[in-house]
């Protein structure tokens, strides 16, 4: 359970989860499980567990949020979201026995491969026909496998899938990733409370924090140009991939 303490400070840094998720459709999971454990006093599994309705809940609004704007592609979000989902709860019951450190380094090796691409790659190389639907369903499965294994969203990667498999544009990427993500994490949720009991007392009050940031960051996003969102994510990702490389060599 987390400290009743430390649950103010734990809530803002859940409000840069919401910023996160809000401007660039990522990165909920990779700050909301530190701070679950570090600063909230949870155990690493209930965090992860806690992190994944969080993060479902806050992108289902995002989502809503962005699609009032017409920036959610639905037949791409429905591409995504089967395998997705499938992998999620897959990954969910292969937890417990794979290591988290092997996965991580992994991970961020591809991160940084990613990330690389979005900053190496000029705006006029993106578009394109999409690529067929086996292609992104096995790239949706093998995401949902890293959300259930690992507790994060996947948007590090939704987002550049939908770039570079579904040809979306920057921000409908964001706005669609944001669907994926909610359904994916919810899967991944459920997964995990078969396999332990998790006290969801905090719950409540980390939403309003996660929410106020989300409803933030998108309007923030909304305002940026699609360039510069796409170079900032490309940092993000390389900066987030050395952090993991470094923690968990």
């Amino acid at each position: 359970m987390a400290d009743p303490h430390n649950i103010l400070l734990s809530g803002l840094g859940l409000t840069v989860v919401g910023v996160s998720l809000g401007l660039l459709g990522a990165g909920g999971s990779a700050i909301a499980v530190p701070v679950l454990v570090y600063v909230a006093g949870m155990d690493a599994h209930e965090a992860v567990a806690v992190s994944l309705v969080l993060i479902s809940v806050a992108s289902l609004f995002g989502m809503t949020l962005n699609a009032r704007r017409g920036l959610v592609r639905w037949r791409a979000a429905a591409a995504f979201i089967p395998a997705g989902a499938a992998g999620a709860w897959l990954g969910s019951k292969w937890s417990a026995g794979l290591s988290s450190r092997t996965l991580l380094l992994v991970f961020s090796g591809l991160l940084i491969v990613v990330g690389a691409k979005m900053l190496i790659e000029k705006p006029h190389d993106v578009p394109g026909s999409p690529r067929g639907p086996i292609t992104v369903a096995a790239a949706a499965f093998a995401i949902g496998i890293l959300t259930g294994l690992l507790g994060v969203g996947g948007g590090f990667l939704i987002v550049p899938s939908l770039i570079y498999m579904a040809r979306l544009p920057v921000r409908e990427s964001i706005g669609t990733s944001l669907g994926v993500i909610a359904a994916n994490s919810l899967v991944a949720f459920a997964g995990h409370m078969t396999n332990r009991e998790v006290d969801l007392s905090v719950l409540p009050v980390f939403l309003v924090f996660c929410l106020a940031g989300i409803t933030a960051g998108t309007y923030i996003c909304h305002r940026s140009h699609p360039a510069r969102l796409k170079r900032g994510f490309g940092a993000l990702l390389i900066g987030l991939a050395v952090f993991m490389a470094v923690n968990n060599w």
